[in-house]
């Protein structure tokens, strides 16, 4: 007995552990975004733009560094002077033997550098912009596809559910025909080939009601996974199949804004980074300009006292400034320029391919939606039939007035209408998100 009090403590521990999620569509989106890999990523893609360009900047910026430097000689390096130098009277090929310099030297120094004027640096900053730029537009585009797969994995559990409830509603309707069958059958109304038929449809519908659970597990698993939930987590998604659907039916068409849409904003913004490339290459024939200074002491001797109060130390100062003209440079340079000119009309190009692909995608994505439209509405008034003919077959078996292949075929008929319907949903569902998309919302 107590081992079962404990068992059953155990499952009900597990039970309220066990988290559980109710979302909509647009928490279900928040939710992913916040843990998705890839979009953190692009985030941090972002972050290393913005250092990429604060690094750019500092070459403008001040330089300043110290030095401090103690050299030893163990002996002094000699030096041969001509010995005319000190006695006119030696000969021409004697040599006095002297050392200059002492052991010890002791230095410190602080030095400074600003750039005044480089082309290239002017382009470089331009450049980290535009490069700043891309990475927030590659985010964006990065978020807008995590969200259309959320979207796509949220209308698949609505639908895989709606399947499951529809097949489960019409398992328990033939369940109780096959009840009544068996009863009819054992009063001697029918023969035993009607039940084994009826028994043998209840069978196939059972079976389709596993495979749709299974596949409704396997969607819920997977929206759990895009959106960063754990597999062991109990969700349920509060927006209803209906109301998404009426939303997508209910439509106005509308006119494709190419320039909004995040793929053409990065084509353009590639020929901009291919154009600054270019200029890049071309400022490098442009003088570079550099002030610099220093200023330091030093401290000698023959020991090493450089830190004692009777150490002399000698101060030097330097100021300067620095230009540098490239003159030539075995046409390296201009070479380099007409690769980049290349690449720049490369760039132009593939923003006019991606702008006729982007319309056409339009045009395509409109008539996919027109068409998904048109078939949804075809398939619901299928259904509508279907269900229709089916209820009457039912009631008129149960009467005795037709005959279990009927009805059985009334039923094959009744579950692929099911299915169509279902398929021309997801088919509408998607289509109207792409043609959202085509319109650069």
């Amino acid at each position: 007995m107590t081992k079962k009090i404990i068992f059953l403590g155990f499952c009900l521990l597990s039970f309220i552990i066990r988290a559980q999620h109710s979302f909509s569509l647009e928490e279900a989106q928040n939710i992913g975004l916040k843990n998705n890999l890839e979009i953190q990523n692009a985030y941090l893609d972002v972050k290393h733009a913005s250092k990429q360009m604060l690094e750019t900047v500092s070459i403008g910026l001040p330089q300043i560094n110290a030095e401090a430097q103690w050299q030893n000689f163990p002996e002094v390096p000699t030096s041969l002077v001509p010995a005319s130098q000190f006695n006119p009277d030696a000969p021409d090929d004697v040599y006095a033997e002297m050392q200059f310099g002492i052991p010890h030297t002791t230095t410190g120094s602080i030095t400074a550098s600003q750039l005044i004027f480089s082309g290239s640096y002017i382009v470089g900053l331009k450049a980290a912009k535009s490069f700043m730029n891309f990475a927030e537009i590659s985010k964006d585009l990065t978020e807008k596809q995590i969200k259309d797969s959320i979207t796509t994995a949220y209308f698949n559990v609505l639908i895989t559910k709606e399947n499951y409830t529809f097949l489960e509603n019409i398992v328990e309707v033939h369940k109780d025909i096959v009840t009544e069958t068996e009863e009819r059958y054992s009063n001697g109304f029918l023969e035993d080939i009607e039940v084994d038929r009826m028994t043998m449809v209840l069978s196939t519908m059972e079976i389709q009601l596993n495979n749709v659970q299974r596949q409704t597990e396997i969607a819920e698993a997977y929206l759990k996974l895009i959106i960063g939930l754990p597999l062991s987590d109990s969700i349920t998604l509060t927006e209803s199949l209906q109301s998404i659907l009426d939303a997508s039916v209910s439509f106005n068409l509308g006119k494709s804004q190419i320039k909004n849409r995040l793929e053409y904003q990065i084509a353009d913004l590639n020929i901009e980074l291919k154009k600054l490339d270019m200029r890049r290459y071309q400022t490098e024939k442009l003088p570079r300009i550099t002030a610099f200074a220093s200023t330091g002491s030093s401290a000698m001797g023959s020991d090493f006292n450089a830190f004692e109060k009777e150490a002399k130390w000698y101060p030097n100062q330097l100021i300067g400034l620095k230009i540098t003209f490239p003159i030539f440079d075995g046409l390296g340079g201009t070479a380099r320029i007409q690769k980049a000119r290349i690449k720049y009309e490369q760039a132009k190009n593939e923003k006019e391919l991606i702008s006729q692909s982007l319309e056409l995608a339009h045009l395509a994505a409109q008539s996919h939606y027109l068409n998904a439209i048109n078939n949804f509405k075809h398939q619901q008034s299928n259904l509508i039939l279907a269900e229709k003919i089916y209820t009457k077959t039912t009631t008129k078996y149960k009467e005795g007035l037709v005959s279990s292949i009927e009805l059985s075929q009334t039923g094959t008929e009744y579950l692929e209408t099911s299915t169509n319907f279902s398929k021309s949903i997801h088919n509408l569902l998607i289509s109207n998100l792409n043609y959202q998309r085509s319109l650069g919302k």
